[in-house]
């Protein structure tokens, strides 16, 4: 026989050290005490874009919430600074072309070389420890129904908790998004298995470990010591996993707090979780203990010899003094029940496999926290029982008993944040996991880039000229085409985004221009498609529209007249404006489109045999030119090229980018037009992004609500002017506060943009290479002037020779063209 007793043993282990018992409810986790937990992810605004009162009014709104909270209950501020998601990878991305490609290559590059990327997460845990039960011979006569007086008190407090934690959530979700960690099913093997992820369980093995992946739970989530399955060892320099554990305790406050006032902990290049906890106290015995505090410091206001022989002398104790009024201001804050007391215990937790690293992160934090006027320490003996308090639910190890409330607990919590924005694309119509539109390093927290809220893409683009705005639409649709079978429509003004249509194979069309032998460069045959009824519907809508350019009123016979031409047309294999015009039977038609056909001044562009307009992945319409010719060649030209686009929207991601739009917001058919669009392309995967420098222009427009509304992200860029009479009415009208328009007016031009939308707000650098502004910030005469030469030189290969004139020899030599 082997004896056994040698390899069994009797003292505790680690797993003997933490709480947890067993999942008893969706998101709630039974504690070996007894105790309930449950627990939410959340997030604040961006405290850059915060004015002072904004942050005042969130903390105090959280102090309201929290003070309903009394004895029997603690919660727990989690705040986690973590490395950020790689960059897009190359397989999850689809671009089409090389040089599309090589843009994004360029930024991964830059991405990667620009080390010590963090993010912030932020969590709340609340615990709630019932009190003993009390069972009297009179309590089953106090309940009037049979379910009352069976109900288990196990029951009872669960169900006071639900309905606690139902409450909280309740209040906090109209300050903070907030989201509660709660038990995810998967089907596995092909539907035939349910495995269940629990959110919370997941948070508590971070704490525990570090480990950050998903713990599926057995089939009675019971007796979760499993939970603890690292190993940890005790000392001077604990480690866990093999990994050194340091814990940085703050055991000082300065003499008064405001809200965010450990932000810049936000900003610190290294990982680390901030652990907050604060066990609330009842308002009596809140008083109680501060009663016996204010006994304390009034013993000190006088002399002892004075206090023993009743006598009066001119020592007193000023501090001693100014401490019991403070005090008895604290008293009769309890009293009033408007805020909560309680004992609060916040470290800083970091682990790292160099323990050198470690001792010069650890300090980095315990000086950033002392310069903020806190008292800060790195612990060492008290190491191991300070991490075990920083577990979520652990009431008991490292107990620190300054005397706070709520006001100052909301103050000291990180409710703001820097906004990285998500790292997948939100619009339910992409595919699962589908990268952001773009990534940018910009400063310790990098920032994601996304146009879509849910699944409305619509974005509002405001700038002065020279800002930028050309740059940054040109990257927007470089970046856009990562995405599967994407495909992009731009109208442009001043052929800033020929550069990169002609670079990544896509179609530009100078709309009305003439080519070098006077003939037009684009001639369209708009009722080529008469199929469907939709088509001839839309042909007739069209012609009438034509009629009533050149000053006839449409009257019933000329609806007839023309809807009788366009169905005879469906069936006839000419389909040019002119053979319309020959067939229609009503002189007044005939006479109004004659200057639309060839015989007519207008007819180069809009009477072709065949339609010399054919859509790919990308195309630009060069507009400039074609507003010159005024509104009867404008009208039909763009209400024929929205037509053609809109038959293009089948459900692949698209993207219509409206520049200088302030052109079309001042001419009432496209004014409803935009309008239609971005109420109605959501639906068909699309998104409408509108760009004008001209901010008055889309004030006078009559659908700035419906731009306000429709456009859920606006994207401002730099502008000196934003804090002007007139200029600032309109930023505010759009929602931006103080501290945002001084934002803006303060922002690098050609550098920095601000976007704004529900998902947060955040100051980003686009961070442009060599290789990307050759493409995308190429808009100069001179530079179009040659961009054109090696165009019609080289073909598909000017690229390269681009490149190399710029000095990019580099990357010339590694771009392979067809």
């Amino acid at each position: 026989m082997v004896a056994l007793r040698t390899f069994r043993r009797t003292g505790p282990s680690f797993a003997d050290l933490v709480p947890y018992a067993g999942l008893v409810d969706n998101g709630i986790v039974l504690l070996k005490d007894g105790s309930l937990m449950a627990g939410w992810y959340y997030a604040g605004p961006d405290s850059e874009s915060s004015t002072d009162h904004e942050r005042n009014e969130i903390a105090r709104q959280i102090s309201g919430v929290l003070s309903r909270l009394g004895s029997g209950w603690m919660i727990q501020v989690e705040a986690i600074r973590m490395p950020t998601k790689d960059y897009a990878s190359a397989g999850s991305c689809h671009f089409p072309d090389p040089v599309s490609r090589a843009i994004d290559e360029e930024r991964r590059a830059h991405f990667e070389r620009e080390r010590g990327h963090f993010e912030s997460r932020h969590a709340l845990v609340v615990t709630y420890r019932p009190h003993e039960e009390r069972r009297t011979r009179f309590s089953k006569y106090v309940y009037s129904d049979d379910a009352s007086r069976t109900r288990s008190f196990a029951d009872t407090v669960l169900q006071t908790f639900r309905r606690t934690v139902g409450e909280v959530e309740q209040y906090l979700s109209s300050t903070i998004s907030i989201r509660r960690m709660v038990t995810r099913e998967v089907e596995e093997a092909g539907g035939f298995r349910i495995a269940r992820y629990d959110e919370l369980l997941q948070f508590v093995r971070f704490c525990i470990a570090g480990d950050n992946h998903p713990v599926r739970l057995p089939e009675i989530p019971m007796y979760l010591d499993w939970i603890a399955t690292a190993e940890l060892q005790h000392g001077l320099a604990p480690t866990i996993e093999n990994r050194f554990l340091a814990v940085v305790a703050i055991d000082g406050f300065p003499a008064e707090s405001w809200p965010g006032i450990l932000n810049n902990l936000d900003l610190l290049p290294l990982s680390y979780r901030w652990s907050s906890r604060f066990i609330f106290l009842d308002a009596e015995e809140a008083r109680a203990r501060l009663e016996r505090t204010r006994k304390k410091w009034q013993q000190k206001v006088r002399p002892f010899l004075d206090q023993l022989f009743q006598t009066q002398s001119r020592s007193v104790d000023q501090d001693a003094f100014a401490m019991v009024v403070e005090t008895e201001e604290a008293i009769a804050e309890a009293s009033s029940q408007l805020v909560a007391y309680g004992y609060y215990t916040p470290v800083v937790v970091l682990f790292d496999e160099d323990h050198d690293r470690l001792k010069s992160n650890a300090e980095t934090v315990r000086r950033l926290i002392q310069a903020e006027g806190f008292g800060a320490r790195i612990e060492t003996l008290n190491a191991t029982d300070a991490y075990l308090g920083s577990l979520p639910g652990n009431w008991y190890a490292n107990i620190r008993e300054p005397l706070i409330n709520t006001r100052n607990l909301a103050d000291l919590m990180p409710l703001n944040t820097v906004w990285s924005g998500s790292p997948d694309a939100p619009c339910p119509f992409y595919a699962p996991g589908a990268p952001p539109l773009m990534q940018v390093a910009s400063g310790s927290t990098p920032f994601r880039l996304n146009l879509h809220v849910d699944d409305v893409g619509h974005t509002l683009v405001f700038g002065p000229t020279g800002s930028g705005k050309s740059t940054l639409l040109a990257l927007l649709a470089a970046q856009f085409l990562r995405y599967e079978n994407a495909q992009i429509f731009a109208f442009d003004k001043g052929n800033s985004l020929l550069p990169l249509t002609l670079a990544t194979g896509g179609d530009h069309y100078d709309v009305g221009s003439d080519t070098a032998d006077g003939r037009q460069q684009l001639a369209f045959c708009p009722l080529m498609e008469l199929a469907t009824d939709g088509d001839r519907a839309w042909a007739c809508e069209w012609v009438e529209t034509l009629v009533q350019l050149q000053g006839v009123p449409i009257a019933p016979d000329h609806r007839n007249a023309i809807s009788r031409q366009v169905a005879l047309m469906a069936a006839a294999p000419g389909r040019s404006l002119s053979d319309f015009v020959s067939g229609v039977q009503n002189r007044d038609i005939k006479d109004a489109l004659h200057p639309y056909t060839v015989d007519g001044p207008m007819g180069q562009l809009l009477d072709a045999e065949t339609d010399g307009l054919s859509l790919g992945t990308f195309q630009t319409f060069e507009i400039e030119q074609l507003m010159t010719l005024g509104e009867r060649h404008l009208v039909p030209v763009l209400t024929y090229l929205f037509r053609r686009i809109e038959k293009r929207l089948t459900g692949a991601p698209s993207l219509i980018i409206l520049d200088e739009a302030w052109l079309m917001l001042g001419h009432p058919v496209f004014r409803e037009k935009i309008r239609e669009w971005l109420k109605v392309l959501r639906k068909a995967n699309c998104a409408v992004v509108l760009a004008t420098q001209s901010i008055s222009d889309a004030e006078r427009s009559g659908i700035i609500d419906v731009l306000k509304e429709s456009c859920p992200t606006k994207i401002c860029l730099p502008n000196g002017a934003a804090r002007e009479p007139g200029t600032r009415e309109f930023y505010e009208r759009i929602g931006f506060n103080d501290r945002q328009i001084e934002i803006v007016a303060m922002a690098l031009p050609k550098r920095e943009y601000y976007v704004a939308s529900p998902a947060g707000r955040r100051l980003f650098d686009m961070a442009l290479g060599s290789v990307t502004l050759s493409f995308v910030g190429a808009s100069g005469k001179d530079d179009l002037k040659r961009i054109r030469a090696l165009y019609d030189e080289f073909g598909p290969q000017w690229p390269i020779h681009w490149l190399q004139t710029r000095g990019l020899h580099d990357a010339a030599s590694r771009l392979t063209l067809p």
